[in-house]
């Protein structure tokens, strides 16, 4: 009960800070971006909260089922909020930009205002999460899991996309000159997002305590929860039919890949672990 209690307080402080976050990030980097009406479920007021509230909640769940504390928590915590939420997205924009038609000083302003917010995010991580770090796993086979992992990405991401997003008849129009990008060199970009997803998931698995089944549903919930709700944002660029489909797309395929990446990436650690055991001295 006193750590559920003391987990709401956490909840509520980090909420503060990412509301304030981004909202002051919002302030100094779109400072001279016109204002444009809700097209979503939501006001932008409310998305702020919605999303605030969100990424707390998983930050807390997180930082709880990690052996790290104090700034090695917060920087590593801060790298993959970042990096899922923004840096993932961002070079996704840039590979379809020749339909979503973002600016190179909003795709700058995006980015800069994430960073501020998160860096925040981080500091009050590294305040509330105090003490030493106990050691991380060993997560070995590293040089055959990551070209998996980067090769399963490739499928989710097409298999999704197909199955899901592409039988929307709003994407297939909003993504009009999708057939001009050469396939093979999407393939490409594709698998390097997925080597960046399989740093990221190796960020979160190496230092999750717990059986491997609760690690790899961290990571899936960390991959899938830190994306998708930040689409409810009302977007001058994306419709919300657009955005709707995405959601169910992303939140779907990213789940998926976080807990099988995971899971390959816990492959073999009680082994490592058995033989370090076996070599102590008695």
């Amino acid at each position: 009960m006193k750590r559920l209690s003391v987990n709401l307080i956490y909840i509520c402080a980090l909420w503060a800070v990412l509301v304030f976050g981004q909202g002051v990030g919002a302030m100094l980097f779109f400072r001279n971006t016109p204002s444009f009406p809700s097209d979503g479920p939501l006001s932008a007021g409310q998305a702020l909260l919605l999303v605030g509230l969100i990424d707390a909640i998983i930050l807390i769940l997180l930082a709880d089922a990690m052996r790290i504390r104090d700034r090695t928590l917060a920087l590593t915590l801060g790298a993959v909020l970042f990096g899922v939420q923004t840096f993932q997205s961002m070079v996704e924009t840039i590979m379809f930009n020749g339909d979503i038609g973002m600016t190179s000083k909003q795709l700058a302003a995006v980015a800069l205002s994430s960073l501020f917010r998160d860096a925040w995010a981080a500091g009050i991580i590294a305040l509330l999460w105090k003490g030493d770090s106990g050691p991380a796993d060993r997560l070995p086979g590293l040089a055959w899991k990551a070209p998996l992992i980067g090769a399963f990405y490739v499928v989710c991401y097409f298999t999704a996309g197909s199955l899901i997003a592409w039988r929307s008849a709003a994407v297939r129009a909003y993504y009009a000159h999708v057939g001009q990008i050469d396939m093979s060199a999407l393939v490409g970009f594709q698998f390097i997002r997925g080597l960046v997803w399989c740093v990221l998931a190796w960020l979160l698995t190496r230092s999750l305590s717990g059986p491997s089944w609760r690690v790899a549903l961290l990571v899936g919930l960390a991959f899938a929860g830190f994306m998708i709700p930040s689409l409810l944002f009302p977007n001058p660029v994306m419709p919300w039919p657009v955005r709707s489909v995405h959601m169910v797309e992303v939140g779907t395929s990213n789940f998926l890949f976080g807990v099988i990446a995971a899971l390959v990436l816990r492959f073999g650690v009680g082994a490592v672990e058995d033989a370090r055991v076996s070599r102590m001295p008695a």
